[in-house]
């Protein structure tokens, strides 16, 4: 019987919200956002995101529905990359995966790396990711020649990848939604929560430049 063939897809995205155009504006680029998917159904995609649509600075690990690309009746341009995985490739971005969905509360959005891209420089903080952080944390994980730490822009990754463009134009129709991420308070307070997670995201920061813990050259904790 013949193995379909497995491929893992990198999606990058001008998000249709305020922050969203604001990075654009900064940056100059035309894409803000980096997600990951495992099919070209794109109903699940993977990323470091904000959590909700109304706690901007609350963000971590996130699955991602179609939904969040389409805003105020504007559907999120977007240019696909698509990169051929081996059985062993795919089985080991299976398990990432699924360890992340598991402990996804662990994993923090890198505000503190965001905070120094103008710099061009990256911070690395134990278990927080930016989108781009990820994405090459995971490009380096599968065996693609990129350095996890270096600092890239989301179209330097774009641009590296350039030989395996799959598809560019509006993001593809799909039926998957995700009703929690527009909810008005799916969260507690959204100050609390906000302040609490930049607060845990610089004790990491500030536990591992003290010597209280040590950054792990594998970024993915038990893996």
């Amino acid at each position: 019987m013949t193995t379909q063939p497995k491929y893992l897809y990198i999606l990058f995205s001008a998000t249709p919200y305020r922050i969203g155009r604001l990075i654009r504006n900064v940056t100059g680029e035309p894409y803000n956002h980096v997600s990951l998917a495992t099919d070209d159904s794109f109903s699940s995609l993977y990323s470091f995101a904000r959590r909700f649509y109304r706690t901007p600075f609350y963000g971590g690990f996130v699955t991602e529905r179609p939904n969040r690309y389409r805003h105020n009746g504007v559907n999120s341009q977007v240019c696909i990359y698509r990169l051929p995985l081996t059985e062993y490739q795919w089985k080991r971005l299976d398990k990432l995966l699924q360890h992340l969905q598991s402990n996804a509360e662990h994993y923090l959005y890198n505000h503190l790396s965001v905070l120094m891209a103008p710099m061009h420089k990256k911070i690395p903080v134990q278990d927080a990711f930016t989108c781009a952080e990820f994405t090459v944390c995971v490009l380096d994980y599968l065996g693609y020649r990129f350095d996890p730490d270096q600092f890239y822009t989301v179209c330097d990754i774009a641009q590296e990848l350039e030989p395996y463009l799959y598809y560019t134009g509006t993001f593809p129709e799909s039926q998957e939604t995700d009703p929690a991420f527009f909810q008005r308070h799916p969260v507690e307070h959204p100050g609390l929560i906000t302040t609490r997670n930049f607060f845990t995201l610089c004790w990491r920061f500030t536990a591992n430049n003290i010597g209280l813990a040590r950054y792990r050259r594998g970024h993915f904790a038990s893996q």
